[in-house]
């Protein structure tokens, strides 16, 4: 499969809120969000072949959800010679009025 950069779809705020909210009721005690910033995740884009980004759920020394990032070209492998991790996380430093933010 040749990945070309347009992989992926918008989908609809209530369709988001329902596939959030699954998650967030079912898993309590973890991280609901992270944020990556811009600049870093332009990083990753603007290496050389780069298609895309791959986001990989990970789980830190604590159990909570964290997300790494790499980019992948249009062979779908994946560009590791950046790695993004660290991200501001949520519950700390969520959106106060998202509709993805389940209380």
């Amino acid at each position: 499969m040749t990945f070309t950069g347009d992989e992926g779809s918008f989908i609809s705020e209530e369709d988001g809120v329902t596939l959030t909210g699954r998650y967030q009721k079912r898993d309590i005690n973890t991280n609901k969000a992270v944020f990556l910033g811009k600049e870093h995740l332009l990083k990753l884009l603007e290496q050389d072949g780069a298609q895309g980004i791959r986001f990989y759920f990970g789980l830190k020394a604590d159990d909570k959800l964290t997300l790494v990032a790499v980019a992948a070209n249009n062979e779908g492998e994946d560009i590791t010679s950046l790695v993004l991790n660290r991200g501001f996380e949520c519950p700390d430093y969520c959106a106060h009025n998202s509709p993805f933010r389940a209380e």
